[in-house]
Protein backbone atom coordinates (compact mmCIF):
# COMPACT_ATOMS: atom_id res chain seq x y z
CA UNK A 1 0.00 0.00 0.00
CA UNK A 2 1.47 3.30 -1.08
CA UNK A 3 2.00 5.79 1.70
CA UNK A 4 0.01 8.95 1.39
CA UNK A 5 1.74 12.22 2.22
CA UNK A 6 -0.07 15.21 3.62
CA UNK A 7 1.16 18.43 2.09
CA UNK A 8 0.95 21.74 3.86
CA UNK A 9 -0.25 24.39 1.48
CA UNK A 10 1.74 27.61 1.87
CA UNK A 11 -0.03 30.87 1.21
CA UNK A 12 1.78 33.30 -1.14
CA UNK A 13 2.78 36.56 0.62
CA UNK A 14 0.11 38.64 -1.13
CA UNK A 15 -2.78 36.16 -0.89
CA UNK A 16 -5.59 37.34 1.34
CA UNK A 17 -6.45 34.94 4.15
CA UNK A 18 -10.06 33.81 4.37
CA UNK A 19 -11.92 35.21 7.38
CA UNK A 20 -12.96 32.58 9.93
CA UNK A 21 -15.87 32.88 12.33
CA UNK A 22 -16.00 35.83 14.74
CA UNK A 23 -14.03 35.36 17.96
CA UNK A 24 -14.57 36.93 21.38
CA UNK A 25 -10.80 37.31 21.78
CA UNK A 26 -10.60 35.72 25.25
CA UNK A 27 -7.32 33.76 25.33
CA UNK A 28 -4.63 32.81 27.80
CA UNK A 29 -1.43 33.17 25.74
CA UNK A 30 -0.36 36.07 23.58
CA UNK A 31 0.20 33.80 20.58
CA UNK A 32 -3.38 32.57 20.85
CA UNK A 33 -4.62 36.10 21.36
CA UNK A 34 -2.79 37.32 18.25
CA UNK A 35 -4.42 34.61 16.17
CA UNK A 36 -7.86 35.43 17.54
CA UNK A 37 -7.26 39.17 16.97
CA UNK A 38 -6.38 38.65 13.31
CA UNK A 39 -9.52 36.53 12.94
CA UNK A 40 -11.49 39.34 14.57
CA UNK A 41 -10.14 41.93 12.10
CA UNK A 42 -10.97 39.62 9.21
CA UNK A 43 -14.53 39.31 10.49
CA UNK A 44 -14.74 43.11 10.18
CA UNK A 45 -13.83 42.83 6.47
CA UNK A 46 -10.32 44.22 7.01
CA UNK A 47 -8.04 42.57 4.41
CA UNK A 48 -5.34 40.43 6.00
CA UNK A 49 -2.20 39.10 4.31
CA UNK A 50 0.06 36.37 5.71
CA UNK A 51 2.13 37.73 8.58
CA UNK A 52 5.63 39.17 8.38
CA UNK A 53 8.49 36.69 8.32
CA UNK A 54 11.58 36.86 10.53
CA UNK A 55 13.53 38.09 7.52
CA UNK A 56 11.01 40.88 6.90
CA UNK A 57 11.08 41.93 10.55
CA UNK A 58 14.88 42.05 10.46
CA UNK A 59 14.89 44.12 7.26
CA UNK A 60 12.38 46.67 8.60
CA UNK A 61 14.13 47.02 11.94
CA UNK A 62 17.52 47.39 10.28
CA UNK A 63 16.27 49.99 7.78
CA UNK A 64 14.39 52.17 10.25
CA UNK A 65 16.52 51.49 13.35
CA UNK A 66 13.88 50.38 15.81
CA UNK A 67 12.64 47.10 17.24
CA UNK A 68 9.00 46.06 17.21
CA UNK A 69 7.68 45.57 20.75
CA UNK A 70 6.95 41.86 21.33
CA UNK A 71 3.15 42.17 21.52
CA UNK A 72 2.90 44.06 18.22
CA UNK A 73 5.44 41.69 16.66
CA UNK A 74 3.29 38.71 17.64
CA UNK A 75 0.24 40.25 15.97
CA UNK A 76 2.07 41.17 12.75
CA UNK A 77 3.64 37.71 12.59
CA UNK A 78 0.16 36.19 12.64
CA UNK A 79 -1.26 38.45 9.93
CA UNK A 80 -0.67 41.79 8.19
CA UNK A 81 -3.69 44.15 7.91
CA UNK A 82 -3.57 45.98 4.56
CA UNK A 83 -6.48 48.37 4.95
CA UNK A 84 -5.36 51.95 4.12
CA UNK A 85 -5.73 52.84 7.80
CA UNK A 86 -3.00 50.37 8.76
CA UNK A 87 0.71 50.67 7.88
CA UNK A 88 1.69 48.19 5.20
CA UNK A 89 5.11 47.05 6.40
CA UNK A 90 5.54 44.76 3.40
CA UNK A 91 4.55 46.78 0.34
CA UNK A 92 4.87 50.44 1.30
CA UNK A 93 7.96 52.25 0.06
CA UNK A 94 10.65 53.33 2.56
CA UNK A 95 9.59 56.92 1.91
CA UNK A 96 5.97 56.16 2.85
CA UNK A 97 6.99 54.37 6.03
CA UNK A 98 9.38 57.18 6.93
CA UNK A 99 6.49 59.66 6.68
CA UNK A 100 4.47 57.55 9.12
CA UNK A 101 7.39 57.27 11.54
CA UNK A 102 8.11 61.01 11.36
CA UNK A 103 4.47 62.05 11.65
CA UNK A 104 4.46 62.35 15.49
CA UNK A 105 7.31 64.90 15.37
CA UNK A 106 5.67 66.79 12.49
CA UNK A 107 2.36 66.89 14.38
CA UNK A 108 4.05 68.00 17.58
CA UNK A 109 5.94 70.73 15.71
CA UNK A 110 2.71 72.01 14.18
CA UNK A 111 1.06 71.95 17.58
CA UNK A 112 3.87 73.98 19.14
CA UNK A 113 4.17 76.59 16.37
CA UNK A 114 0.50 77.10 15.55
CA UNK A 115 -1.30 76.20 18.77
CA UNK A 116 1.22 77.13 21.46
CA UNK A 117 1.21 73.54 22.74
CA UNK A 118 3.62 73.00 25.63
CA UNK A 119 4.35 70.67 28.55
CA UNK A 120 5.85 72.05 31.72
CA UNK A 121 8.00 68.91 31.87
CA UNK A 122 10.01 70.42 29.00
CA UNK A 123 10.98 73.41 31.14
CA UNK A 124 10.04 77.09 30.69
CA UNK A 125 8.66 77.81 27.23
CA UNK A 126 11.00 80.06 25.22
CA UNK A 127 9.19 83.18 23.96
CA UNK A 128 10.52 82.63 20.44
CA UNK A 129 8.55 79.83 18.69
CA UNK A 130 11.63 78.67 16.79
CA UNK A 131 13.60 78.33 20.03
CA UNK A 132 10.72 76.43 21.61
CA UNK A 133 10.58 74.07 18.66
CA UNK A 134 14.35 73.54 18.72
CA UNK A 135 14.20 72.61 22.41
CA UNK A 136 11.44 70.05 21.87
CA UNK A 137 13.21 68.54 18.86
CA UNK A 138 16.30 68.05 21.00
CA UNK A 139 14.23 66.25 23.65
CA UNK A 140 12.45 64.28 20.93
CA UNK A 141 15.73 62.84 19.66
CA UNK A 142 16.15 60.86 22.90
CA UNK A 143 12.46 59.92 23.23
CA UNK A 144 11.23 56.42 22.34
CA UNK A 145 10.28 56.12 18.69
CA UNK A 146 6.55 55.68 18.13
CA UNK A 147 5.59 52.80 15.84
CA UNK A 148 2.36 53.31 13.84
CA UNK A 149 -0.35 50.71 14.32
CA UNK A 150 -3.54 52.36 13.03
CA UNK A 151 -4.02 55.85 11.59
CA UNK A 152 -2.78 58.35 14.19
CA UNK A 153 -2.29 55.69 16.87
CA UNK A 154 1.22 54.66 17.88
CA UNK A 155 2.97 52.35 20.32
CA UNK A 156 6.45 53.10 21.75
CA UNK A 157 9.25 50.84 20.55
CA UNK A 158 10.97 51.11 23.95
CA UNK A 159 11.00 49.72 26.51
CA UNK A 160 11.05 46.65 24.31
CA UNK A 161 8.53 44.70 26.37
CA UNK A 162 4.85 43.85 26.00
CA UNK A 163 2.32 46.23 27.49
CA UNK A 164 3.37 49.68 26.27
CA UNK A 165 0.47 52.17 26.01
CA UNK A 166 -0.99 53.34 22.71
CA UNK A 167 -0.74 57.09 22.03
CA UNK A 168 -2.89 59.19 19.74
CA UNK A 169 -0.91 62.00 18.07
CA UNK A 170 -2.13 64.61 15.61
CA UNK A 171 -1.75 68.32 14.93
CA UNK A 172 -4.05 69.22 17.82
CA UNK A 173 -3.30 66.87 20.70
CA UNK A 174 -1.28 64.06 22.25
CA UNK A 175 -3.17 61.63 24.44
CA UNK A 176 -3.06 58.09 25.77
CA UNK A 177 -5.48 56.11 23.65
CA UNK A 178 -5.26 52.78 25.48
CA UNK A 179 -3.29 51.04 28.22
CA UNK A 180 -1.72 48.62 25.72
CA UNK A 181 -2.12 47.25 22.21
CA UNK A 182 -4.29 44.41 23.55
CA UNK A 183 -6.93 46.75 24.93
CA UNK A 184 -6.55 49.09 21.95
CA UNK A 185 -7.88 46.52 19.50
CA UNK A 186 -10.78 45.81 21.87
CA UNK A 187 -11.67 49.43 22.62
CA UNK A 188 -11.65 50.81 19.08
CA UNK A 189 -14.35 50.40 16.46
CA UNK A 190 -12.80 50.15 13.02
CA UNK A 191 -15.22 52.14 10.92
CA UNK A 192 -15.39 55.60 9.38
CA UNK A 193 -17.96 58.37 9.67
CA UNK A 194 -18.12 61.14 7.12
CA UNK A 195 -17.14 64.55 8.38
CA UNK A 196 -15.72 63.28 11.70
CA UNK A 197 -12.05 64.08 12.26
CA UNK A 198 -11.47 61.12 14.59
CA UNK A 199 -11.90 57.90 12.56
CA UNK A 200 -12.87 55.66 15.46
CA UNK A 201 -15.19 55.51 18.45
CA UNK A 202 -14.39 54.07 21.87
CA UNK A 203 -16.75 51.39 23.04
CA UNK A 204 -18.30 51.49 26.49
CA UNK A 205 -15.96 50.06 29.09
CA UNK A 206 -18.55 47.58 30.35
CA UNK A 207 -18.56 46.00 26.91
CA UNK A 208 -14.79 45.60 26.83
CA UNK A 209 -13.62 44.38 30.22
CA UNK A 210 -14.91 40.86 29.76
CA UNK A 211 -13.22 40.45 26.37
CA UNK A 212 -9.60 41.38 27.01
CA UNK A 213 -7.22 38.71 28.33
CA UNK A 214 -6.63 38.64 32.07
CA UNK A 215 -2.97 39.61 31.54
CA UNK A 216 -3.79 42.83 29.64
CA UNK A 217 -2.47 46.06 31.18
CA UNK A 218 -4.74 47.70 33.74
CA UNK A 219 -2.89 51.03 33.75
CA UNK A 220 -0.72 52.93 31.30
CA UNK A 221 3.02 52.41 31.69
CA UNK A 222 4.94 55.68 31.87
CA UNK A 223 6.92 56.37 28.70
CA UNK A 224 9.70 58.93 28.62
CA UNK A 225 8.64 62.21 26.97
CA UNK A 226 5.32 60.93 25.60
CA UNK A 227 3.46 60.35 28.87
CA UNK A 228 4.24 63.89 30.02
CA UNK A 229 3.23 65.28 26.63
CA UNK A 230 -0.10 63.46 26.90
CA UNK A 231 -0.81 64.19 30.56
CA UNK A 232 0.74 67.63 31.06
CA UNK A 233 0.81 69.09 27.57
CA UNK A 234 -1.64 71.87 26.83
CA UNK A 235 -2.09 74.93 24.67
CA UNK A 236 -0.61 78.05 26.21
CA UNK A 237 -2.82 81.05 25.47
CA UNK A 238 -1.51 84.55 26.11
CA UNK A 239 -3.90 86.11 28.60
CA UNK A 240 -5.25 89.65 28.42
CA UNK A 241 -8.32 91.59 29.54
CA UNK A 242 -11.55 90.02 28.26
CA UNK A 243 -13.85 92.98 29.06
CA UNK A 244 -16.71 90.50 29.36
CA UNK A 245 -19.94 91.38 31.16
CA UNK A 246 -18.63 89.53 34.21
CA UNK A 247 -15.76 92.06 34.59
CA UNK A 248 -18.27 94.47 36.20
CA UNK A 249 -19.37 91.94 38.80
CA UNK A 250 -19.53 93.29 42.37
CA UNK A 251 -19.76 89.97 44.20
CA UNK A 252 -16.25 88.69 43.52
CA UNK A 253 -17.45 86.13 40.96
CA UNK A 254 -16.09 88.02 37.98
CA UNK A 255 -12.62 86.65 38.64
CA UNK A 256 -14.02 83.12 38.68
CA UNK A 257 -15.75 83.58 35.33
CA UNK A 258 -12.63 85.23 33.94
CA UNK A 259 -10.70 82.07 34.88
CA UNK A 260 -13.40 79.95 33.22
CA UNK A 261 -12.94 81.99 30.06
CA UNK A 262 -9.18 81.33 29.98
CA UNK A 263 -9.47 77.67 30.93
CA UNK A 264 -11.72 77.16 27.93
CA UNK A 265 -9.27 79.06 25.74
CA UNK A 266 -6.40 76.90 27.07
CA UNK A 267 -8.54 73.86 26.28
CA UNK A 268 -8.61 74.78 22.59
CA UNK A 269 -11.80 76.80 22.18
CA UNK A 270 -11.53 79.87 19.94
CA UNK A 271 -12.17 83.24 21.56
CA UNK A 272 -15.37 83.86 19.60
CA UNK A 273 -16.68 80.42 20.62
CA UNK A 274 -16.04 81.08 24.31
CA UNK A 275 -17.62 84.54 24.15
CA UNK A 276 -20.68 83.10 22.45
CA UNK A 277 -21.02 80.40 25.11
CA UNK A 278 -20.68 82.94 27.93
CA UNK A 279 -23.27 85.36 26.55
CA UNK A 280 -26.36 85.15 28.79
CA UNK A 281 -29.11 86.43 26.54
CA UNK A 282 -32.22 87.34 28.47
CA UNK A 283 -30.39 87.85 31.78
CA UNK A 284 -30.18 91.17 33.56
CA UNK A 285 -26.55 91.25 34.68
CA UNK A 286 -27.05 94.41 36.71
CA UNK A 287 -29.32 92.68 39.22
CA UNK A 288 -28.90 89.45 41.17
CA UNK A 289 -25.43 88.96 39.68
CA UNK A 290 -24.54 86.04 41.92
CA UNK A 291 -27.51 84.10 40.56
CA UNK A 292 -26.54 85.03 36.99
CA UNK A 293 -22.95 83.87 37.54
CA UNK A 294 -24.13 80.50 38.82
CA UNK A 295 -26.46 80.27 35.85
CA UNK A 296 -23.51 81.03 33.56
CA UNK A 297 -21.56 78.07 34.91
CA UNK A 298 -24.56 75.82 34.42
CA UNK A 299 -25.01 76.99 30.83
CA UNK A 300 -21.32 76.43 30.13
CA UNK A 301 -21.56 72.92 31.57
CA UNK A 302 -24.54 72.09 29.35
CA UNK A 303 -22.77 73.47 26.27
CA UNK A 304 -19.66 71.38 26.96
CA UNK A 305 -21.71 68.25 27.60
CA UNK A 306 -23.57 68.78 24.32
CA UNK A 307 -20.22 69.24 22.59
CA UNK A 308 -19.26 65.72 23.58
CA UNK A 309 -17.40 66.26 26.85
CA UNK A 310 -18.01 63.80 29.67
CA UNK A 311 -19.11 65.12 33.06
CA UNK A 312 -15.67 64.43 34.57
CA UNK A 313 -14.02 66.58 31.89
CA UNK A 314 -16.46 69.43 32.51
CA UNK A 315 -15.84 69.32 36.26
CA UNK A 316 -12.08 69.26 35.70
CA UNK A 317 -12.06 72.02 33.07
CA UNK A 318 -14.18 74.37 35.17
CA UNK A 319 -12.27 73.38 38.32
CA UNK A 320 -15.56 72.68 40.09
CA UNK A 321 -14.18 69.82 42.15
CA UNK A 322 -11.66 72.08 43.88
CA UNK A 323 -14.29 74.50 45.10
CA UNK A 324 -16.90 71.90 45.97
CA UNK A 325 -19.38 73.36 43.48
CA UNK A 326 -22.12 71.29 41.86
Amino acid sequence: MAATATRTQIQPPNTLLKPPQRSNLVCFSFAAYSKALIHHLQSLDIPILPGLTDQEFASIESTFRFTFPPDLRSILREGLPVDPSFPNWRSSSPQQLNILLNFPLLSLSKNIKLRNFWSDSWGPKPPNPNDALALVKKLFMTAPLLVPIYRNCYIPSTPNVAGNPVFYVDGEEVRIMSFDVTRFFQEVDFFRRGGVSKPFMRRKSNGVSNKVPAWAATSARRIEFWTDAAERGRRVVARGVTTGWWSKDDFGLGGCLEEVFWRLRDGGWREEEVREMMMMDGCDHSENKEKNATSSLRVLSVVLLRAGWCSEDVVYSLDLDDDGED
